[in-house]
Order: C-alpha cells, then structure tokens, then sequence
C-alpha cells in the first residue's frame, strides 16, 4: 500500500508539472506584445484642396496656358465636372482669322484683356470668346463693364457645356496666392476650398 500510495503522489506531480507547461491556449488570454515604438506610423494629416472653375471646352485652352505660365501645371487635375447651361459673353464669328485678330487689337486698346479667339471647326471658328457665366446677372454685369470701355459688339448668348474644373491641394508651397491671381484673370471663375478628392500620386 506504501508503495502504491507514492506512486500515485508521484503521477499527480508530475500532471500538476505538465498542466503548468503548457502554452495558453488560443481563446485564452495573451501577454501583451512587445511593443516597437520605431514601426509606429503616424496618419497623415488631413490636406483641404482648392478648386478653381468651371470652365468650358472654348476656355480650357487659354486656362491650361494660364497654368503653365505660374509653373502649376504639373501640380493642378482637371475634372470634368457636369454639363451645365452658362451665359456665354462673345463676339460672334468674324470672316477670317484677320478680322478676328483685327477685332482683338480694337480689344486690347481699350484696355480689354479677358477674350481668346475661337479655332476650330465648328460654327464659332473666329468668334471671340470673353467669358462664361452661371447667371445672367452676372453676364450682364459683365456686359455693362465692356460697354464702359467702348466695346459696342459683344453680345450674350445661352449654351450648354460641359464644364471642367481644376483641383490642387493646398499644401503646395504658394499654391493659394497663384490661384487668387489666376482668378483675377477669368471673369466669372470661382475659387473655393473644398475637401481633397484627388490620389496622392496625381500631385
């Protein structure tokens, strides 16, 4: 009986030692990992956008030619943004490439620096565009400023185009003051912030 007494006192120590050793099992509770604080990333900071339009196909020509010339072509994406009826400020087509020019030299002496010639196939090759507008307030508010210089020809007239935008984020290094002035440039364009909608690597 002694000798049956110890060897059962031996197999529950030596199951005692063996419970002991075994791993936590997988819905047990772990130890904390280790933590490396040098593989911790921080997100990035939230970054706003500016976008300036709208802008349709007669005017994105002399607008991307804006942009290159502040060097911020490569940091602007452009959009297409919905087709819309806009108030569009224009002298209808000339007869020829001269009158057209002709007509934008009468433009410039009176001091009329908002316009681009129209080229292209289309009934409004020669036509002289000077801007589009969302309202016909603002159209007419235009239109009253040319007629103060003495521009007797421009005229209004309603159509519907797509209009495209140009988005850059503001974190750009001089961007905000660039785009006021390209702004100033267009009769009609608006300039807002908005929330960042374009990849990363497009900038």
């Amino acid at each position: 009986m002694r000798t049956l007494f110890f060897l059962l006192l031996f197999i529950n120590a030596a199951f005692a030692i063996y419970i002991q050793s075994e791993p936590v099992s997988s819905g047990g509770t772990q130890p904390p990992s280790e933590l490396h604080p040098e593989k911790i990333k921080s997100l990035p900071a939230s970054v706003s956008c500016l976008e300036w339009g709208d802008f349709t196909d007669t005017d994105l020509e002399r607008a991307e030619a804006a942009i290159a010339g502040k060097q911020l072509d490569r940091g602007l994406s452009r959009q297409i943004k919905d087709k819309a009826t806009v108030y569009w400020v224009h002298i209808p087509p000339l007869r020829s490439k001269f009158y057209a020019e002709r007509k934008m030299g009468e433009l410039r002496r009176l001091g009329v620096t908002t316009y681009s010639r129209i080229q292209d196939n289309s009934k409004w090759n020669n036509a002289i565009s000077m801007g589009f507008f969302p309202s016909m307030e603002e159209a007419d508010n235009f239109m009253a400023e040319l007629k103060s210089r003495g521009v007797r020809s421009a005229i209004i007239g309603e159509r519907s185009l797509d209009r495209t935008k140009f988005v850059v984020r503001t974190a750009l290094g001089g961007i905000t003051g660039k785009m006021e002035e390209l702004k100033e440039e267009f009769p009609g364009s608006r300039l807002r912030t908005i929330k960042c909608d374009i990849p990363e690597k497009e900038i």
